[in-house]
């Protein structure tokens, strides 16, 4: 185990109870409404452990980048884009939902201050990718960590 995650694993272990979770508030700048996410066992430990995370994990740390960015005044750079914003739905047909997905994020960024930048996480299906937006400059990149070069769903979602 990473020596950093040493204090998350001992916190877990000691404390979180069978069925215990960790309630973390998440903002209105990343879910356009308030809410709570809560972190159980399970997901300290896949976090802990280098698996597959769960969104909710994505969640609480798409928080704490938003609290960086506040500390150092850089707020009003980035906007984090909640994951359930471009989630699948289920439709009649992959491009129909495809189409309301890519809908959801047009509404989203159809009033886009000029000058910010939009980070927009998505589970490819036990990975995450990351898609960086600039909708001023209608540019879009995309950041892969484990460097595959096949299209997905994510991207064939930013084509729309």
């Amino acid at each position: 185990m990473n020596k950093a995650m040493r204090p998350l694993a001992y916190y877990a272990h000691s404390s979180m109870r069978e069925g215990n979770q960790i309630e973390v508030p998440i903002p209105y700048t990343i879910m356009t409404f308030e809410m709570p996410v809560f972190l159980s066992f399970g997901d300290i430990y896949e976090f802990i452990n280098l698996q597959e995370i769960s969104a909710n994990c994505i969640l609480v740390y798409m928080r704490y980048l938003e609290e960086l960015c506040r500390i150092n005044g850089q707020v009003e750079k980035f906007v984090l884009v909640s994951p359930s914003l471009i989630s699948p739905v289920r439709t009649d047909t992959e491009d129909a939902g495809r189409r309301e997905r890519a809908d959801n994020l047009l509404s989203f960024l159809c009033d886009a201050p000029k000058g910010r930048l939009y980070l927009v996480s998505h589970n490819r299906g036990r990975h995450w990718v990351l898609g960086v937006i600039d909708p001023w400059e209608d540019l879009v990149l995309y950041f892969d960590p484990l460097r595959e070069k096949k299209r997905d769903d994510f991207t064939e979602l930013m084509n729309i």
